[in-house]
Order: C-alpha cells, then structure tokens, then sequence
C-alpha cells in the first residue's frame, strides 16, 4: 500500500480532508496516492509540514516499492 495513503487512514482522515490540509486538489492528491504521479519535492514539504512526525524516508522507500 502507498505510505501516503496507509499513514492517511492511520490518523483517520479521508481524502479531501488531506486535500484541504495539504492545499492540493482532490484529483491530485489521489493520483499521488494511488501511485499514478510521484510526489514532488513540494509535496512532501507540505506534507512534512502538515505531519512533523511523518517519515519521508519510508515515504520514498514505499513509493519505490510499487513502481
């Protein structure tokens, strides 16, 4: 499972509520979660920002998995 979408469910939030968080669009955001489209640098600075106790290494490990 994408990590963007395991740590989404992990705190409970649906899809455009990261939207909302996050700043991005909903069509966006759910290409980079169902693995269509990587996350930018930008991104994960948004989500990093969102989420400080995130980690973005197992973020890029995961994504690398599935491609």
């Amino acid at each position: 499972m994408n990590y963007f979408k395991s740590f989404r469910k992990s705190q409970k939030l649906t899809q455009k509520e990261m939207t909302t968080l996050l700043g991005y669009s909903y069509s966006h955001y759910v290409k980079i979660e169902d693995s269509y489209s990587n996350p930018s640098i930008e991104f994960l600075r948004k989500f990093k920002n969102a989420f400080p106790n995130s980690d973005m290494n197992e973020a890029i490990k995961k994504d690398l998995s599935t491609n």
